[in-house]
């Protein structure tokens, strides 16, 4: 069966109609499994079973949870159908949710509201360098400003034009001295994001960061072109970084230039926790 599957999967990437039909069968068809139901921790949320049910990301759930306990504000780059922020504003913090798909904004808009978070700012954009417009390419929890991310047909139909903004233009001068966690999950856009963050970076206190940065995982040419420049724009401004998972593992720039050599990640871990 699973060569199968992937035999399948392998043949729709030579198909962009059929690749288009797919995705646009899982994200609307598969959301509608998943109607407005009370999460573990107190909410109500609609559009992934496994996130209503606690099963989805549980480690970084556990985390972001205990983060969120120690900041004022939460920046959710990539929020998704808005999990993440839905945690935030129960635990009574505020929040920011920045999520650029229109399928996603349904469900994340929903799920505020069904919490009475509708005062909950919604920034339905993508972030980059600068203010500016792009493809997003994909779906779901897979959508990347990335041409060929994980495995899309680059010619795939299923995109969108979506606004850019930067970090530093949203934030502004808002939340001086706050302590502010960013959480970003923007599947290969990361560099993108932190050099229209130089600003937020600099800030004092200085933001704690939760960033997904994979090396070779879905990149389309095999490996992330801007890895090494990603970690160095938090090391060159002082933060030091750890694994976000149990192992807290410490993550030094000589190891990261190490793994881009030996083209292998041997943290353990794609989750990273920048701090200063």
């Amino acid at each position: 069966m699973a060569g199968l599957l992937r035999n399948l999967r392998s043949r729709l990437r030579n198909v962009p109609l059929a690749a288009w039909a797919y995705h646009r069968a899982r994200e609307f068809l598969l959301p509608l499994g998943a109607p407005m139901a009370t999460t573990p921790w107190g909410f109500r949320m609609a559009g992934h079973v496994q996130m209503q049910s606690g099963e989805f990301e549980p480690e970084e759930v556990a985390l972001m949870r205990a983060l969120l306990r120690q900041h004022d504000v939460l920046v959710d780059v990539g929020a998704n159908i808005g999990l993440y922020t839905c945690l935030a504003r129960s635990l009574g913090r505020r929040a920011i949710a920045v999520e650029p798909l229109p399928a996603n904004l349904r469900f994340l808009r929903a799920n505020l509201a069904a919490n009475d978070w509708s005062d909950t700012e919604v920034a339905e954009a993508g972030l980059a360098c600068e203010a500016g417009s792009a493809e997003l390419f994909g779906t779901a929890t897979g959508a990347s400003l990335v041409a060929g991310w994980a495995s899309l047909p680059r010619r795939t139909l299923m995109r969108h034009t979506i606004r850019l903004t930067s970090l530093d233009a949203l934030l502004g001068e808002r939340f001086a001295g706050e302590r502010l966690l960013i959480k970003a999950d923007i599947e290969g856009a990361e560099h993108g994001m932190l050099q229209g963050a130089r600003r937020t970076l600099g800030r004092d206190p200085a933001p704690t960061w939760l960033v997904e940065i994979c090396l070779t995982e879905n990149f389309p040419d095999g490996a992330n072109p801007n890895y090494a420049a990603t970690f160095e724009e938090f090391f060159s401004r002082g933060y030091s970084a750890r694994t976000a998972n149990a192992a807290a593992r410490p993550v030094s720039p000589e190891e990261v230039l190490q793994w881009v050599a030996q083209g292998r990640v041997a943290s353990g871990s794609y989750n990273y926790l920048f701090t200063r």
